[in-house]
């Protein structure tokens, strides 16, 4: 697709082109007529000042000498019969034509301009002029020199042009590149905000089209709009959080000490469902408040080796949920500068994530793969696995698939591990294991 600038130079191009070669082709002709005319003047000037005629029956008309400084000018006579004599000592034997025969047959006075070209292969410029009944006189010039000046004139016409042509595109790509600045801080904003990045509104430089203006403008309302409406999202999320917090505990605590106060087995059974969907609900507000941390300036980032990570992470699942987790890890350590809170959350809910989906006793393994450029974390399982239609859309916030519905879960842990990742510049992938069910892998770039 072509840019802007490119366009506008070609348009600029385009038209100096266009330009320059009308008024290329004007002036060589308008030059080339000057200059024919000034040859046609000498030849008329030649023949004026220097013809005196005898009888042609008995002999050619006697030419006088050429004039000196003039230019050289040859002069023959043509009969009416085609016969041709030589006058000046130089020649370009020339022979008749049916124009000079017309002339000779003409009244006196009778003249005709005509461009031919010589035996010798010279272009020539002819005035014939009828002097007598039967006779006329040929005044010849060669082109030679008219020639060399228009040839000269064209490659000057040519050079200047091309110069033309490129100076004019350059001057219109500088004129465009300053116009469009706004427009490259525009898309960048742009770009930035469908990252979820925070950039600076754009501005118009003074001088700007007003087009662009309100290009910049509007580009910079819209951006604070977002800026505003994110910010008051992520606060309304803060907010209810941290109020839900305190509640949710105390009507845990009570929901605990009924079912443990219960006489009967029915109102017992009763509170420990109520105590499962509270904890559900607490899990959910905790990965609610984890996403917005998400959006909040960098963390610290310190170097950490990424193999204690993966097995404190491990460890942590097995205490939770009594779950085996196959660590396969490097001999050496794997150290890197990262965030080590997004390294806990990325490794610490793809862990969860398998455990919740790949039921006892599937296999959960956890491996780090290092490598020159970057480092490697997979999680595996042994579960169901995701449809490999449903893969694109797991990572967007609430997004459960229809087979994962029956399973408690807010759809929040690969949200919260996709922004981890991208704040470390890593990818993440999904694929199928070996184990039978999904694959996960995250690749940081060292």
């Amino acid at each position: 697709m072509r840019s802007l600038r490119t366009t506008v130079a070609l348009i600029v191009a385009v038209t100096v082109a266009l330009s320059v070669v009308g008024l290329a082709i004007g002036v060589w002709f308008l030059t080339r007529s000057a200059l024919l005319g000034s040859v046609d003047s000498s030849l008329q000037s030649r023949l004026e000042a220097g013809i005196l005629f005898d009888d042609p029956e008995d002999a050619p008309p006697i030419i006088r000498p050429p004039i000196s400084g003039q230019p050289t000018v040859l002069v023959d006579a043509v009969l009416a019969d085609g016969e041709v004599f030589e006058v000046d000592r130089e020649s370009f034997d020339l022979p008749a034509d049916p124009e000079d025969i017309r002339i000779a047959e003409s009244p006196p006075g009778t003249s005709a301009y005509s461009t031919r070209i010589a035996p010798n292969g010279a272009q020539v410029r002819v005035l014939t002029v009828a002097v007598v009944e039967g006779a006329a006189a040929r005044a010849v010039r060669s082109l030679e020199e008219t020639n060399t000046i228009l040839v000269g004139l064209a490659s000057i016409l040519a050079v200047v042009g091309l110069a033309a042509v490129g100076v004019g595109a350059g001057i219109g790509v500088l004129a465009v590149r300053r116009s469009t600045i706004p427009l490259e801080d525009v898309a960048g904003a742009m770009r930035a905000l469908s990252r979820g990045e925070s950039a600076d509104p754009p501005e118009a430089k003074p001088g700007a089209p007003r087009e662009i203006v309100d290009v910049v403008e509007a580009t910079a309302s819209l951006q604070q709009s977002l800026r505003r409406s994110q910010e008051q999202q992520e606060q309304l999320v803060q907010d209810a959080g941290h109020e839900l917090r305190t509640p949710l505990a105390a009507l845990r605590a009570n929901v605990q000490f009924a079912a443990r106060t219960a006489t009967d087995a029915t109102t017992q059974e009763s509170l420990t469902a109520a105590q499962a969907e509270l904890d559900e609900l607490g899990r959910l507000v905790e990965e609610l408040l984890a996403l917005a941390a998400r959006d909040e300036p960098v963390r610290e980032v310190v170097e950490i080796d990424i193999r204690g990570a993966v097995t404190a992470a491990a460890e942590r699942l097995t205490r939770r949920t009594g779950r085996d987790v196959t660590v396969d890890l490097p001999a050496a350590p794997v150290t890197m500068r990262v965030d080590p809170v997004g390294i806990a959350e990325i490794v610490g809910n793809l862990l969860d994530n398998a455990a919740k989906f790949a039921p006892a006793p599937a296999p959960i393994v956890a491996a780090v793969i290092d490598r020159p450029t970057e480092v490697v974390i997979e999680v595996r399982d042994g579960g169901p696995g995701i449809p490999e239609s449903e893969r694109a859309a797991v990572f967007d916030r609430f997004h459960r698939t229809p087979e994962a519905r029956a399973i408690p879960g807010s759809g929040l842990g690969l949200a919260i591990v996709a922004s981890a990742v991208a704040d470390e510049r890593g990818t993440i992938t999904l694929a199928d294991a070996p184990e039978g069910g999904l694959l996960v892998r995250v690749s940081l770039p060292r």
